[in-house]
């Protein structure tokens, strides 16, 4: 009897090492979701990160005109968010941490200045064991959206 035939009927063919773009984009969604509200957010990109936070950048009246207006970000589905916010309280350990860095902490965890490398290296994780936890993350995330309680 083969390794695949014990496994639930459910889960045979998924390979969570190459989800699909429908899950990424359920992440990213949830990821927009987490940034929105009051403070702590990202601040606008007029004012400095200081402390005092009161900078406000200048712009002369010609470069006004001449910039093309810049695009709305998109706006989250928070039913959806919700639901992926549900599966990620759900999750303990290595999971989390992973999906958070991931995802809505990007930046902040080293993932888009150093990759999976990066991150895993803040979280003290080897390489594998960062993939192994996106994996079984992205696997109770797919799970969530599937069967919603």
């Amino acid at each position: 009897m083969s390794m695949k035939a014990n496994r639930p009927l459910e889960r045979q063919g998924r390979d969570y090492r190459h989800y699909p773009d429908w899950i990424h984009q359920e992440l990213l969604n949830w990821s927009r979701w987490c940034w929105q509200g009051p403070y702590p957010h990202p601040l606008r990109p007029s004012h400095c990160y200081s402390v005092e936070h009161q900078y406000v950048g200048h712009h002369l009246e010609e470069e006004e005109e001449s910039e093309p207006i810049p695009a709305r970000p998109l706006a989250p589905i928070a039913a959806r968010a919700m639901m992926v916010d549900a599966a990620w309280q759900r999750m303990v350990g290595a999971p989390r941490l992973v999906l958070r860095a991931e995802y809505p902490q990007r930046w902040s965890s080293g993932r888009i200045e150093h990759g999976q490398i990066g991150a895993a290296r803040r979280l003290h994780m080897r390489l594998a064991e960062y993939e192994a936890a996106l994996s079984v993350a992205i696997g109770r995330v797919w799970d969530a959206l599937r069967d919603p309680v």
